[in-house]
């Protein structure tokens, strides 16, 4: 596979987000060590890469009817040429076909390993998957098409896949069990995901706006997008901090309050006027780092409690 070929497959997928998917898998597994000393290695390696190809097939399959949809093509011609949020449907610099095609190749073996996990650990393993895999594809994905629906749809999507499915996912198929503990840690970084989200499609508002793709910050407009987004964030620590208090897990998991400098600095970005698109790019990176982080400390701080 050439350099070229690879780089189109990664900005497909665009892989860059992988890391927001990766921190609950190890807040999940972190859960599972914490409160019952079990950790298998290579049950975590398959559920990190079954998690990882999900998200690579969720996300080039919201590049393919994207760009069916006219989304991307309108996005193209509105930003430079020299956008670093380039896609490469509207570029034609692959084929629909093929891009679909690739596509499914990244779901098909997340399915494989999700169904060698259900016989392994158990069929709860099957219903987070097929939920997972549900909303994987309709995010934007023909009938439903969640992220058109203007009903903050693929926000909850988001919310799921990103903190209850994964966190829940990977403690169970350590532990076997389901725990209301495991419910609540999967509740920050999915909140925090869905803060990427919405500051990502702040970007593309104007684009979204023209071609009817109606996501949250399209149909609640900027200023109350920018709110949520700031109010969700801070849900998040206030839901860290609530389980310390309570004691239902260490106060080492306090790390994440290292990452408040990232919180104000957001908070700087959202109450700056935006004076261009780039101004919700670096809102978006900010918004993707701090998820990340906070996830990384959540689990590290689980893990020597």
């Amino acid at each position: 596979m050439s350099s070229s070929t690879s780089g189109r497959i990664f900005r497909l997928a665009r892989a860059q987000f992988l890391p927001v998917m990766i921190s609950p898998v190890l807040i999940g597994t972190a859960l599972a060590w914490s409160a019952q000393r079990v950790f298998i290695p290579l049950i975590f390696a398959l559920v990190l890469l079954a998690s990882i190809l999900l998200h690579l097939g969720a996300n080039a399959i919201d590049d393919v009817y994207d760009f069916e949809s006219g989304v991307d093509v309108i996005s193209n011609n509105m930003f430079p040429a020299d956008f670093g949020g380039w896609k490469v449907l509207p570029r034609g610099l692959m084929t629909f076909k093929r891009a679909k095609h690739l596509a499914y190749s990244f779901f098909l073996p997340a399915i494989i390993i999700g169904l060698y996990l259900a016989y392994v650990a158990g069929p709860i393993v099957l219903l987070l998957g097929l939920v997972g895999v549900f909303f994987a594809y309709f995010h934007v994905a023909p009938p439903l098409r969640l992220g058109y629906r203007g009903l903050g749809l693929s926000e909850f999507g988001i919310f799921l896949s990103f903190g209850l499915l994964p966190v829940l996912g990977s403690y169970y198929v350590q532990t076997t069990a389901v725990s209301t503990l495991s419910l609540l840690m999967g509740i920050p970084p999915g909140l925090l995901t869905a803060c990427v989200l919405i500051n990502h499609d702040q970007i593309f508002f104007d684009p979204y706006s023209k071609a009817g793709k109606r996501s949250f910050a399209v149909t609640a407009g900027r200023k109350t997008a920018i709110v949520t987004a700031a109010l969700l964030t801070l849900l998040s620590y206030l839901t860290v901090l609530g389980e310390i208090a309570v004691r239902l897990i260490p106060v080492t998991s306090g790390l994440v309050f290292f990452t408040l400098p990232l919180f104000l600095f957001q908070l700087r970005l959202y109450s700056t006027p935006a004076s261009s698109p780039l101004h919700y790019v670096k809102l978006t990176q900010a918004t993707m780092v701090l998820s990340v982080l906070f996830g990384i400390l959540l689990a590290l701080g689980l893990v020597i409690g």
